[in-house]
């Protein structure tokens, strides 16, 4: 129904709508990167392997690699036209090892009665937080290396950017002709 509703809406309504909508995602944002970060300090006490987070970290960036790479040249062998290129390819990949919160809930859902099952919790938990802090904090240093700006988005950031300089300083006076 959003096809529909969005362009029924006033102007006001329209902005209305995605502020509201932009608000209640970042409250839901930071309600799971604070029950995940309180979560980390309530499993401290329960046993986690090195050796099996290192296996799940290759297992994420291997998987990842048939998923993203390896499936789009698939794609092109049986006639899909794709054209997304490879720097394109390596930074979907890259930016898709980043887990979340619903690979911890789905680990969380473990029946108690298994043996190993604090193992696993612990490893998945510290799985998220790693890739979230390592891989989401350094993605968008992979994405000005692999796909550097180009000299028009320059200026037209310079252009907004001094604009906004320019509107943002009381002293300054615009001159009319």
């Amino acid at each position: 129904m959003a096809h529909y509703t969005w362009y029924n809406l006033s102007p006001q309504g329209k902005q209305s709508s995605y502020i509201v909508f932009q608000f209640l995602g970042y409250c839901t944002e930071a309600f799971v990167f604070a029950y995940l970060g309180l979560t980390f300090f309530s499993y401290s006490t329960f046993k986690w392997s090195p050796h099996f987070f290192l296996v799940e970290i290759c297992v994420i960036m291997i998987g990842r690699f048939f998923g993203t790479i390896c499936l789009t040249a698939v794609m092109k062998c049986l006639g899909y036209n794709a054209q997304i290129p490879l720097k394109k390819q390596i930074f979907i990949w890259y930016a898709g090892m980043i887990r979340g919160a619903i690979a911890f809930g789905l680990v969380l859902r473990i029946d108690h009665a298994y043996e190993n099952r604090g193992v696993i919790v612990t490893t998945s938990l510290l799985l998220v937080i790693f890739t979230t802090v390592v891989f989401g904090s350094t993605v968008g240093l992979l994405q000005m290396f692999l796909m550097p700006p180009s000299k028009e988005h320059k200026a037209v950031e310079e252009k907004k950017n001094a604009g906004d300089i320019e509107a943002k300083d009381p002293k300054k006076k615009k001159t009319t002709p």
